[in-house]
């Protein structure tokens, strides 16, 4: 094979491998509500640590009648399970960085809406009844 056609071949072999960005509903129903073990507390509330695997960022402007989120994919401190943490529009749409990270007690929204739009590559995949929780993070910071 000449250097030529190894070339193009990397070059489908990229366009193939990569994932493309697209807004997707998300059924809150599908999933389960986790209850989280808070470990610590700051400032009179309860905080429950995480580790943040994926961050997928709003891309849209939030609009009336669509519940746009951010969604960060966390790995629970105290149980090691997966998280999926839906942000508010109006959230930080930073990540600092990802290690030592805070769910807030007072923050976790007891009432969710019954879907929401993240963009996410098309190929992930949120599992069926996979804990969720609707919440902004907290950043601390040493």
């Amino acid at each position: 094979m000449n250097v030529k056609h190894l070339f193009c071949l990397c070059i489908v072999l990229l366009i193939l491998g990569c994932s493309k960005i697209e807004l997707r509903k998300i059924y809150l129903n599908e999933l389960q509500i986790a209850k989280i073990k808070m470990e610590m507390t700051i400032a009179e509330d309860s905080c429950a640590l995480v580790d943040i695997i994926e961050f997928f960022p709003i891309t849209k402007k939030c609009e009336q009648n669509k519940q746009f989120t951010s969604l960060y994919v966390c790995k629970e401190d105290s149980t090691g399970d997966t998280l999926y943490v839906f942000a508010d529009c109006d959230a930080e749409r930073g990540m600092p960085f990802d290690k030592g990270v805070c769910i807030m007690g007072n923050d976790i929204k007891s009432e969710v809406p019954k879907e929401v739009v993240v963009s996410m590559p098309s190929n992930f995949v949120i599992p069926k009844k996979a804990k969720y929780v609707f919440s902004n993070l907290l950043w601390l910071v040493d």
